[in-house]
């Protein structure tokens, strides 16, 4: 038996020593601490629960020396004194003496209890990453519908007031919370595996603890994401570990989603080709809906914006006489030109010496120009493209042919912007507003990409908000 187990030894050896003059040997690494490595804990009653609700769940239990990070649960305690109080404000003003005051606070209790429930339960990547729950503001209106249906099902007085004033406090004081709430708490941790290109555009996004670590470290505890850029290969000790992570609860993501996320437009390594596949998403079912939408805003709005119109054209005329519209080709959906019309803003000498982007005290704009563009006044005669199905009211804002040629050779992916027909308004503009060179340009590019890519109709909701925000500060106009 040990001349047997010698002779497999040798020949291990002479393997070994073969594979070392091959070039295929390397000496084996010394093992690594096991995070989770479990050191017999005692059985305690909150394992017991943790292990009862995974299961439950159909997750695994982990067993480990170190503490799951602490994250205090703000917003929770946010909404739940600020339904604490909505009630306690309702019980007063209704008289929980009476059976059927005590039953109609009761009943509003518990849905609004199983609603808000309901609502935890939807999370999205933006609400982890940015722990905020976008949704919470409904939860008030669901409840109280919830409670009228209920009433109305057992046959019971419906107290409209009192609905609506439970509405409106439970929804101030979540308002409040989060207003009041110190930053700090919001504060999310985030370790780069390695030193990644990505590491400066995440430190520009406010509220982020960043550390970057080439070698996995000892301990799991501490962050809140692990970020990770899916065009690199990792060495089996980091693989090991984020595998240890995401069993232990830390959520590892991949660069471009959490980059999305954070800044809402697609990284620069999207536009130079490196994440591409992240940004093909082919054909959007919404885009008929959207065309239907279109269609119907300006039918429907019609008679106001002829007058509307009319009122912008007499200014127009009287402050600078004619043309009072100004006609310009851009490119559209599918890289094809058309004429855009707008009312005229510069003198009508502005492009003679050929097309130039429009600068912050630009001299060619007339002072009744410069008014209707920080109101977007200027922009209504676009409405015609958009019966022309030339453009739509909300998408990418269409380039002058000039500059979409010269972006195009230096933006590999600067055609895809064109897979949708361009917008009056859109999410660029909304959130960066106007683009004065080409380094603007491939920032607003950014977010026309994150357009493209989640093109859909809460999306567009969200940006006709903040188009009337913008109409109404001027953000952006030049």
């Amino acid at each position: 038996m040990i001349n047997s187990q010698r002779g497999r030894d040798e020949h291990t050896d002479g393997d070994r020593k073969a594979s070392a003059l091959r070039g295929g040997y390397s000496a084996p690494r010394q093992p690594s601490r096991d995070p989770t490595k479990t050191l017999g804990t005692p059985d305690t009653f909150s394992g017991y629960i943790a292990r009862r609700k995974n299961a439950w769940r159909g997750t695994a239990t982990v067993e480990t020396v170190e503490r799951r990070p602490s994250s205090a649960p703000w917003l929770t305690i946010v909404d739940v004194m600020g339904l604490v109080a909505a009630l306690i404000v309702i019980a007063l003003g209704t008289g929980t003496d009476q059976a059927e005051g005590r039953m109609f606070v009761t009943i509003l209790a518990a849905s609004s209890a199983y609603v808000w429930f309901l609502f935890g339960q939807f999370k999205s990547l933006e609400t982890i990453l940015r722990r905020q729950r976008p949704t919470a503001f409904f939860i008030p209106s669901v409840a109280a519908l919830s409670t009228a249906l209920i009433l109305a099902i057992a046959g019971m007085t419906i107290n409209v007031a009192a609905l609506g004033l439970f509405v409106v406090v439970w929804t101030l004081l979540q308002y409040l919370g989060r207003t009041l709430l110190p930053s700090d708490h919001n504060r999310l941790k985030i370790l780069l595996v390695g030193d990644p290109s990505f590491r400066d555009e995440l430190e520009s996004v406010e509220g982020l603890q960043i550390e970057s670590r080439v070698d996995p470290p000892e301990r799991i505890q501490g962050w809140d994401i692990v970020t990770t850029d899916p065009a690199e290969t990792y060495e089996p000790e980091w693989l090991q570990w984020m595998g240890h992570a995401d069993m232990y609860g830390v959520k590892v993501l991949s660069a471009p989603l959490v980059l999305e996320t954070l800044t809402r437009r697609v990284p620069i390594e999207m536009l130079s080709g490196r994440w591409a596949f992240e940004v093909l998403h082919g054909r959007s079912g919404y885009l008929f809906w959207k065309r239907l939408f279109d269609l119907t805003a300006v039918i429907v709005l019609a008679p106001f914006i002829l007058l509307l119109a009319a009122v912008v054209a007499a200014i127009v005329y009287f402050d600078t006489g004619r043309p009072i519209l100004f006609w310009q080709e851009r490119v559209g959906v599918g890289g094809r030109p058309f004429r855009m019309v707008k009312f005229r803003t510069m003198r009508p000498d502005a492009e003679q010496n050929g097309s130039a982007f429009a600068t912050e005290s630009d001299m060619r704009v007339t002072k009744t120009g410069r008014f209707l563009r920080h109101y977007r006044l200027d922009e209504i005669p676009q409405l015609w493209n958009v019966l022309l199905g030339e453009m739509s009211v909300i998408g990418p804002r269409p380039e002058q042919k000039q500059f979409a040629t010269q972006f195009a050779h230096e933006i590999p992916l600067y055609g895809l912007r064109s897979n949708l027909r361009p917008g009056i308004t859109g999410w660029a503009q909304v959130m960066q507003g106007y683009a004065a060179d080409t380094i603007e340009t491939e920032t607003k590019l950014r977010y026309d990409f994150y357009y493209v890519k989640h093109c859909s109709f809460a999306l567009d909701v969200r940006i006709v908000w903040e188009t009337i925000r913008t109409i109404l500060t001027g953000f952006g106009s030049r």
